[in-house]
């Protein structure tokens, strides 16, 4: 039987987590509750295969917090699952579009490109990176700053960008994790949206850029300049989710929980 790991970051309620859960009873999901949320109004102990992680983090907007929250979530999975093939990390707004995502060769499903617009994050720590000043009109001051001072001295230094999400069978996520050290950790935490960049960081360190997927992460994400400056994935509709589904995207995101279940719903009648 293919075992399968859903590795979920949220900060919400998980309710289609548990419908999915008791459908998939073969598939077991790991969960990173940020720690600002009450776990006590989310978790259920009467479902098996639903599993929480007990290390949580306070996670900040694009911050190093996310990045260790997600190796916390991704740690815990790999030492309470000794033998589940396939780990797709997702966040809580996403939508499963094929309940068993697999494939038979070492190809990682990451975004994963070399991007001159985003290497100013990499090259400099910043005194406003995961604090709560990020976001206020001060910090996206200095983050301008940061970028015109990488404009102005620019390098042959290579950094790779890309979304977080990704999908990664076993054997390629035990030698990324297991390379992890604390000069990697400590060069990230100070720099702006290292979530973005930390895993990509990792396959370039393993010279594993060759099993990076051509095809991408198969994750259906659309932006609009109009929401919020483009700076996060719009909510999708039922329309936008059919379409991903039919173009075998594997998950899609962002999307409301009303939007969910009236998607699982009609997939479930079909």
């Amino acid at each position: 039987m293919m075992k399968i790991v859903f590795l979920i970051l949220t900060h919400k309620n998980i309710d289609h987590i548990y419908k999915l859960a008791s459908e998939m009873l073969d598939a077991h999901f790991y969960i990173h509750l940020d720690q600002k949320s009450d776990i006590d109004l989310i978790k259920k102990d009467s479902i098996h295969n639903v599993h929480f992680v007990e290390e949580r983090v306070d996670i900040k907007w694009a911050g190093f917090s996310m990045v260790q929250a997600t190796i916390n979530l991704i740690s815990y999975a790999l030492a309470h699952d000794k033998d589940t093939e396939y780990f797709h990390l997702i966040s809580g707004d996403d939508v499963l579009l094929h309940k068993t995502p697999s494939w038979d060769n070492s190809d990682i499903f990451i975004e994963c490109r070399e991007s001159i617009e985003h290497r100013y994050r990499m090259r400099f720590d910043t005194p406003h990176a995961d604090t709560k000043y990020q976001r206020t009109l001060l910090g996206k001051a200095l983050t301008q700053f940061y970028k015109k001072t990488d404009k102005l001295f620019p390098t042959r230094e290579k950094f790779y960008f890309g979304s977080q999400w990704f999908s990664i069978r076993r054997n390629e996520l035990e030698i990324l994790m297991n390379s992890i050290t604390e000069s990697d950790l400590n060069f990230f935490r100070k720099k702006l949206c290292p979530d973005e960049h930390f895993f990509q960081y990792l396959i370039a360190k393993n010279k594993m850029l060759g099993k990076v997927a051509d095809c991408g992460n198969k994750r259906f994400i659309k932006f609009d300049p109009n929401f919020q400056r483009g700076s996060s994935p719009i909510f999708l509709n039922s329309e936008q989710l059919i379409y991903a589904q039919k173009q075998n995207y594997w998950f899609a995101r962002k999307v409301e929980q009303l939007e969910m279940q009236k998607f699982y719903l009609n997939s479930n009648e079909e």
